[in-house]
């Protein structure tokens, strides 16, 4: 497969724990893939090859993650090439998990978990850290984005909420938040609206002159229309 990418390797990844009953994200907090499954948080990094900056990654996942893997593509002459032992190797002395994804010519992918981390002497979890990803995974209400891009938007839980919003003030018009609320939009609407840091909304006053009324500004319009494949 020609000119593999890192987010290549994201819907093979994604697919395999999926299957496995993992809820699974995308670029959360920095972290190229999350899994999340009664309180287990898995983090792969996912890399075109195994490189030193890989495994100073994934060892910096190890202090919010239960488990972390790295993922990479199988080499060409698969488990016969160099290295690939000393990789297995490396990745058991350091507790963490390796996964290999091949590819066909067709493009077909094929994953392998060569190696499962052990639960041993892992660093001290940074409990600020982790509850950071664990909230952010749990605000998102899809995987939309695919991990392992680079220089691409990312559909953060504040940002998908905001969306949601707009989306519902574009299709009903001037609104309060406890209407828009009402129409399926986020919990915190009245909060997250009347901040309104990105600038997606305007506020006027009702004609009651009590309740505010939300409309989506032009650059709400704009967003809704930037991030229309991943709110898809």
């Amino acid at each position: 497969m020609e000119k593999l990418l890192e987010s290549d390797l994201f819907g093979p990844v994604r697919d395999y724990l999926t299957g496995l009953g993992y809820d699974v994200k995308g670029e959360v907090k920095d972290c190229d893939l999350t899994a999340l499954r009664d309180g287990e948080l898995i983090v792969v990094e996912l890399k075109r090859g195994f490189t030193l900056e890989l495994l100073y990654q994934a060892l910096d996942r190890q202090r919010l993650a239960d488990s972390v893997y790295v993922a990479v593509p199988l080499p060409k002459r698969g488990y016969m090439a160099p290295h690939v032992r000393d990789m297995e190797s490396l990745c058991r002395r350091l507790e963490l998990g390796l996964i290999f994804v091949g590819f066909s010519s067709a493009g077909a992918a094929q994953l392998d978990v060569a190696v499962h981390p052990k639960e041993a002497s892992r660093p001290r979890i940074n409990k600020k850290r982790r509850l950071a990803v664990l909230r952010e995974h749990g605000q998102r209400a899809n995987c939309a984005n695919t991990g392992g891009v680079a220089r691409k938007k990312i559909l953060t839980a504040y940002k998908e909420r905001s969306l949601l919003a707009a989306r519902i003030l574009r299709s009903c018009g001037p609104l309060p938040a406890e209407d828009v609320k009402k129409l399926g939009g986020p919990a915190d609407a009245s909060a997250l609206m009347g901040r309104n840091p990105m600038g997606w909304f305007q506020r006027t006053a009702g004609p009651d002159g009590r309740k505010y009324l939300y409309s989506v500004s032009e650059k709400g319009l704009e967003a809704l229309e930037e991030y229309r494949d991943l709110l898809a």
